[in-house]
């Protein structure tokens, strides 16, 4: 049987497990106890056992899972100079062993300023930076929190993890002990689909935990002339900027349009010219047709003329 028979075990090749004589399985232990060779696989006697698939639940029946939560926030803030909040941001994501993610400044003047930083904070300084991120700011007009629960989604490809190196280990037994050619490609391609597998689980995992461990901040910082006058805002300036800017956009649009009018005055004059042309033809053939269907009607509109014009 070792030499005739592949080595390969019936769940791998996709066949029906095959009854031994009963020397054979009891010629070594480790094949009666259901060893990587040989066993009994539900009940039947022949070929290697499936890979034994770990139940995560029982595993874990015992065991409280760590909560897992990705944490995110956002606050728009009005600073006196946004462009030197953003470099306080900067220093305040180093300062909590964070980064920046990403980093944008826009506007020249002064009451047109704006900018926004996204950094990833450890989880357990996020509160805390907040807090720093409040003292920066001029005003804070929003502050939003977001918690995702990813405990779950966690256990789940945790399991499947497990299960995965529990087949490798599997196949790697297989191999170990296969000698036909076209058993070793067989076992060879299952377990580099396994591998892939677990690679694929590796690389949810830590993205998932990266982003349970390291939590994601946006703040958007604008700027504003303000003066304060009897208790109100005041912004004189700042909405005398606006509807300037507001009049010269206004005036470069009609520019624009008058120049491109100017500059398609010939082809609508073409067509100004096709249209008449075609009014034309069409109120002569209208007369041509009525001359020849209805005489009678040409008269009647030539008299018509007639004493209009008397």
């Amino acid at each position: 049987m070792w030499s005739g028979n592949s080595l390969l075990p019936s769940w791998l090749r996709g066949e029906r497990p095959r009854r031994v004589s009963v020397d054979y399985l009891t010629a070594s232990p480790k094949r009666a106890a259901g060893g990587s060779m040989g066993g009994v696989i539900g009940g039947v006697a022949g070929n290697a056992a499936p890979p034994a698939f770990h139940n995560s639940r029982a595993d874990e029946s015992s065991e409280i899972p760590e909560r897992q939560v990705i944490r995110t926030g956002s606050l728009e803030i009005i600073a006196g100079d946004p462009l030197q909040a953003a470099e306080q941001l900067r220093s305040l994501a180093a300062q909590f062993s964070g980064f920046v993610v990403t980093s944008n400044n826009n506007g020249s003047d002064e009451g047109t300023r704006s900018a926004q930083i996204s950094m990833r904070i450890p989880a357990e300084y996020f509160d805390e930076a907040r807090a720093e991120v409040r003292k920066i700011a001029k005003t804070v007009e929003q502050d939003t929190i977001e918690a995702h629960d990813v405990t779950r989604e966690s256990v789940n490809q945790e399991a499947a993890l497990r299960n995965a190196r529990a087949e490798e280990a599997q196949y790697l037994s297989i191999l170990k002990r296969a000698a036909a050619v076209e058993d070793v490609l067989e076992v060879s391609s299952k377990l580099a689909e396994v591998r892939g597998r677990i690679d694929a689980l590796e690389g949810d995992l830590r993205f998932l935990h990266h982003q349970v461990e390291m939590s994601l901040l946006t703040i958007n910082i604008r700027g504003m002339a303000e003066a304060q006058a009897f208790g109100l805002h005041w912004r004189p300036l700042y909405e005398a900027k606006v509807s300037l800017r507001g009049a010269l956009g206004g005036m470069a649009d009609y520019v624009d349009d008058m120049v491109a009018l100017f500059l398609n005055l010939p082809v609508i004059a073409i067509w100004m010219l096709t249209i008449v042309a075609l009014l034309k033809i069409g109120w002569l053939a209208l007369r041509s047709t009525a001359r020849i269907f209805f005489p009678g009607s040409m008269m009647w509109l030539r008299r018509l003329a007639h004493s209009r014009a008397t």
